[in-house]
């Protein structure tokens, strides 16, 4: 279970509904005007995917992982990507920021490859992720997919789409959620929180 940072049973509805319009605000500045829903294939548009690294960003600001889970003080953060429909359109997004002060390195696995060093990482619904979450159960990497069970089979962070809104349950139980410091304002914004 992970640490929580700030007063999560404390806070006011009002005091936490500032988190949620800052979180948004922050989600939709990439892009304008988009709604989280599949075209037809089922499969993902490049805007819906600009619309999850903007989450993936946002969860790793509100996420605390240790020190040792970088080699150094000069370490990117690592967000890995998983999955063969996944566009490198995330991680055009994604690899002029910053978590702190550490950069961030966006990173393409492939099934069965080591992920050490990996602190997120979003597995597409359409990848084979369940052997992955089996694998990843000792690490210290926090999962981020869409499969409608995700959550419930381990995964840290699955994404939901209510009313073409895109939305997230978070799992603490989920492996990656050890030895990290989550801060409250995150789970204030969840759908769910499976505990």
């Amino acid at each position: 279970m992970p640490k929580l940072r700030g007063n999560f049973k404390a806070m006011s509805r009002a005091v936490m509904s500032i988190p949620v319009i800052v979180f948004l605000v922050l989600s939709f500045t990439f892009m304008p005007g988009v709604v989280a829903a599949q075209n037809w294939t089922g499969r993902l548009s490049v805007s819906e995917y600009k619309l999850r690294a903007a989450y993936l960003y946002n969860f790793s600001k509100f996420i605390r992982w240790p020190e040792s889970a970088f080699e150094s003080k000069e370490s990117a953060f690592v967000i890995g990507l998983l999955g063969e429909d996944v566009p490198m359109a995330i991680s055009e997004l994604l690899k002029s920021r910053t978590i702190g002060s550490r950069p961030i390195k966006v990173r393409e696995y492939r099934t069965g490859e080591s992920m050490d060093g990996c602190h997120l990482l979003y597995l597409h619904s359409s990848q084979k992720w369940k052997p992955v979450l089996r694998t990843l159960k000792s690490s210290r990497v926090i999962t981020v997919g869409d499969a409608p069970s995700f959550a419930d089979d381990g995964g840290a962070i699955q994404f939901v789409t209510i009313r073409n809104r895109l939305r997230f349950i978070i799992n603490l139980k989920a492996p990656g959620f050890a030895g990290v410091d989550l801060d409250s304002r995150l789970l204030s914004l969840a759908l769910e929180i499976k505990k």
